[in-house]
C-alpha cells in the first residue's frame, strides 16, 4: 500500500458547527496526495452527518468508542493516519488552500522531517469572551528559517520563544518516523493534559534540526467550545474545562507536581510541558533544565486577580509546587516578589492594523462568520492563490533591523577608518620624525667630513712644521757641532768672517 504524502488529522468533541467549516477547508485544496482524518470523541451522531455532507473520497471517519480525554483521542487520531507526514487541525481551525502544495515543495527542498509554520489567529463570533469576537490577526513576513530543536526548547523553557517555534503537531507536519520513535520510546505519544504544547517538546528534542516558516499554513481558530479559551482565559463558560478535567483524571493525565496546580498560569503548560517531556526523553541532560525560581517568578506575574485573598491562595499554589525543595520553600517565604496583578490572556493586539509582523483587523465587515471565511480573506490578502511562495521577503521588523544592523556595520567601519587614519597620521609623524633625524645625520655627516678635511689639512701642516722644526734641529745640531771648530776655519768653512761679515 503507497502511502499517501500528508495525513490532516482532526480531533473532534461535540462541535459539529466548527466542525463542518473546518473540514471544508480540508478539502478544498490544490494538492491531491492526502487524505483527511476525522477521528470523533463526541456523544451524538452529528459529526459523523458533517463528514457525509461533505462526500469526499479523502475523508475517514472515525466513530467514538467511549469518551475519551483530549489527549487520548489525539493519540487515537494520530496513530490510525496512514500518510507520511502528519499534521493536527483542531475543529474550529482552518487550513490555507495552497497549505499542503508548499508543504511538499519546502519538505522536498529542504529534506526535512518537520516543518513548522507560523499561525494566523481567528476569534469566532461564538467565542463567548467580551471583547475578542471577529478578530483575525495574520502574519505577512515570508521567510524560511532552519531552527535547532534543542537550542529552541531550551529558549522556550526559558520564555525567550514561543513554544510554537517548536514542531508542535498542531501548526506543523510531522514526519511519522519521529511519531513512532516517540511512541517507542515513551509509550505513547501525548504524556499529559496538553497534546498540542506537549507534541512541541517530545517531537522538537527527536527532530533535532527542522524547518520554520512565518508564511501561515493554517489558521487557528477560537471558538465557544475550545479547551484553550476554557483554560487559558478567565471566562464564565466552565462547562468544557469541567468536562476536560473529568476525562482527564479518568485517563491518568496529570499534572507534572513540579508546576502549581492552577491550570489557568499560562506559565504552566509549557513548564509542565518540558518537565513530562524531559521525564520521558532526556532524564539525564544537564543542558535542558528549569530555572525554578524564575518559573515561580513566572507564576506570580500570571496571576491576575485583584482580591487579596484570592491572590493569596493562588500564592500558596504556587509555593506548594516547590514542597520536594527545602531551599526553594526558603527561598519563596524569604524573597519571592509580591507582584501587581497580572493581565488576563487576551487575543487582542494593542492595536489593530500592520504593526510590523502582524496584520489585525475586525472580520466584520468582510462579513467572515466561520473559519472558511477567515481563510478565504486571508488567502486574498496574503495574494497567494496560485503557484509557489515567494519567500525571504522580510517583514518590517526585518527592514528595520537590517537598516539598524547597516548603521552599526557603517558605525564600525567608520572607527575602523578613523583608527586606520590615526595609525597612518602616526606613522606619517614618525617617517617625518625619521627623516628629519636622517636629514640631521646626513648634516652631521657633512660636519664630520669638513671635521676630517680640516684635521688632513692640520695634519698637512703639522707635517710641514714637524719637518721645519727637524730641519731647524739639524741646522741647530750642525752649529752646536762647528762650536768647537776654530773661527778661521769656521769662517772658511761658511763664508763668514769671525765678526759675522762675508769674506770675499
Amino acid at each position: 500500500m503507497t502511502r499517501p504524502r500528508f495525513s490532516v488529522v482532526i480531533p473532534t468533541r461535540n462541535r459539529a458547527d466548527t466542525l463542518r467549516s473546518s473540514l471544508a477547508t480540508c478539502i478544498d485544496q490544490n494538492f491531491d496526495d492526502y487524505e483527511i482524518v476525522v477521528c470523533d470523541n463526541g456523544e451524538g451522531a452529528e459529526a459523523e452527518q458533517v463528514v457525509r455532507d461533505a462526500a469526499s473520497p479523502r475523508v475517514r471517519y472515525l466513530a467514538p468508542t467511549q469518551p475519551l480525554a483530549m489527549s487520548a483521542n489525539w493519540e487515537r487520531a494520530v496513530s490510525e493516519a496512514q500518510g507520511e507526514y502528519i499534521t493536527v487541525l483542531g475543529d474550529d481551525d482552518g487550513l490555507m488552500p495552497y497549505a499542503l502544495a508548499e508543504l511538499d515543495a519546502l519538505i522536498t527542498k529542504y529534506e526535512t522531517q518537520a516543518v513548522v509554520w507560523q499561525r494566523g489567529i481567528y476569534t469566532w463570533p461564538t467565542i463567548g469572551v467580551p471583547g475578542e469576537a471577529d478578530l483575525l490577526r495574520v502574519p505577512l513576513a515570508r521567510s524560511v528559517v532552519e531552527m535547532n530543536g534543542r537550542e529552541q526548547i531550551l529558549k522556550a523553557v526559558r520564555f525567550e520563544a514561543g513554544y510554537d517555534t517548536l514542531p508542535m503537531i498542531y501548526s506543523a507536519v510531522v514526519h511519522r518516523d519521529l511519531i513512532e520513535r516517540h511512541q517507542q520510546l515513551a509509550g505513547r505519544m501525548f504524556l499529559n493534559v496538553y497534546p498540542d504544547v506537549y507534541s512541541a517538546f517530545g517531537l522538537g528534542y527527536l527532530a533535532d534540526r527542522y524547518i520554520w516558516t512565518s508564511v501561515p499554513m493554517g489558521i487557528a481558530g477560537l471558538s465557544r467550545a475550545s479547551n484553550g479559551v476554557a483554560t487559558l482565559m478567565n471566562t464564565s463558560n466552565n462547562a468544557v474545562s469541567t468536562d476536560f478535567d473529568r476525562l482527564n483524571a479518568a485517563f491518568g493525565y496529570i499534572r507534572h507536581p513540579r508546576v502549581p496546580d492552577k491550570m489557568i498560569l499560562g506559565p504552566v503548560h509549557v513548564v509542565d510541558c518540558f518537565l513530562h517531556a524531559k521525564d520521558a526523553l532526556f532524564p539525564h541532560d544537564d543542558s535542558l533544565v528549569v530555572d525554578r525560581k524564575a518559573f515561580t517568578v513566572q507564576c506570580l506575574a500570571a496571576i491576575f486577580d485583584v482580591d487579596q485573598s484570592r491572590r493569596q491562595e493562588a500564592r500558596l499554589i504556587v509555593r506548594a509546587s516547590l514542597a520536594d525543595n527545602q531551599s526553594l520553600l526558603d527561598w519563596f517565604d524569604s524573597e519571592a516578589p509580591d507582584l501587581p496583578p497580572g493581565k488576563i490572556f487576551s487575543f487582542q493586539p494593542l492595536q489593530l492594523g500592520f504593526d510590523g509582523s502582524m496584520l489585525s483587523l475586525r472580520t466584520t465587515p468582510y462579513d467572515v462568520k466561520d473559519i472558511a471565511g477567515a481563510v478565504t480573506l486571508t488567502t486574498q490578502l496574503l495574494g497567494l492563490t496560485s503557484g509557489q511562495i515567494t519567500y525571504e521577503v522580510a517583514s518590517w521588523e526585518q527592514m528595520h533591523a537590517s537598516v539598524a544592523n547597516a548603521w552599526k556595520t557603517a558605525e564600525v567601519a567608520q572607527q575602523a577608518q578613523a583608527a586606520a587614519q590615526a595609525e597612518t597620521a602616526e606613522q606619517g609623524t614618525y617617517i617625518l620624525a625619521a627623516g628629519a633625524q636622517v636629514e640631521q645625520a646626513e648634516l652631521e655627516l657633512q660636519a664630520s667630513r669638513r671635521q676630517v678635511e680640516q684635521l688632513q689639512i692640520e695634519r698637512t701642516i703639522a707635517a710641514e712644521a714637524v719637518a721645519q722644526l727637524q730641519h731647524q734641529l739639524g741646522e741647530a745640531q750642525l752649529a752646536a757641532s762647528l762650536r768647537y771648530v776654530p773661527k778661521r776655519l769656521l769662517a772658511k768653512l761658511t763664508g763668514r768672517s769671525p765678526k759675522g761679515k762675508l769674506t770675499r
